[in-house]
């Protein structure tokens, strides 16, 4: 997802209320061949742990500087989608970042890395998982599987399915923000 079209769906947010930041992946391509739209990646096979690296400086970097200008008694919240999502688990793992709450959205929870014992203690951040229930990528089997990343990890989560598929719901945006964000 660009960071434009995640801007998007806070388009009927209070921007006097919340203070919007959509980074966008490193790596850009056509999504088909040589034509058609950009998309944008996180991470690729080749160079991985490099590339996590790269996005793990580079995302600290960028919310060390937004979070600097905020008050001190704001909350701060990572909403990441699809591949972003887990991105930022690694991100949170490999970097200590004072938040709020993350919403991994639609995304997978990486089970390669010890969750319970990162940077960034997790058992100290309000986690909210949310997935549309016809979601192509998210099927009953991987959801088992992500529960079962969670279990591992001793995570405590809150997870919030909702009807829709592998696309961020205005809808659903609203509805985490209305009833699970405490300010």
């Amino acid at each position: 997802m660009l960071c434009e079209q995640m801007l998007y769906k806070f388009k009927a947010f209070d921007p006097n209320e919340h203070f919007v930041v959509a980074p966008e992946a490193l790596i850009r391509f056509y999504e088909k061949d040589f034509g058609g739209p950009v998309v944008a990646s996180w991470m690729t096979k080749r160079d991985r742990l490099e590339e996590i690296e790269d996005f793990s400086e580079y995302l600290s970097g960028l919310y060390a500087s937004f979070v600097a200008q905020l008050p001190p008694d704001c909350v701060k919240l990572i909403l990441a989608f699809s591949q972003g999502g887990t991105t930022s688990f690694r991100w949170l793992h490999a970097r200590a970042v004072e938040v709020d709450y993350l919403i991994p959205y639609a995304c997978w929870i990486p089970e390669d890395i010890p969750l319970s014992h990162g940077k960034t203690d997790l058992s100290k951040v309000n986690l909210l998982f949310t997935y549309g229930t016809e979601d192509q990528f998210l099927t009953e089997k991987r959801i088992a599987m992500v529960n079962a990343v969670i279990a591992q990890n001793n995570l405590t989560v809150t997870t919030l399915p909702y009807k829709g598929d592998h696309r961020v719901s205005k809808e659903q945006l609203q509805n985490i923000f209305e009833h699970y964000i405490k300010k």
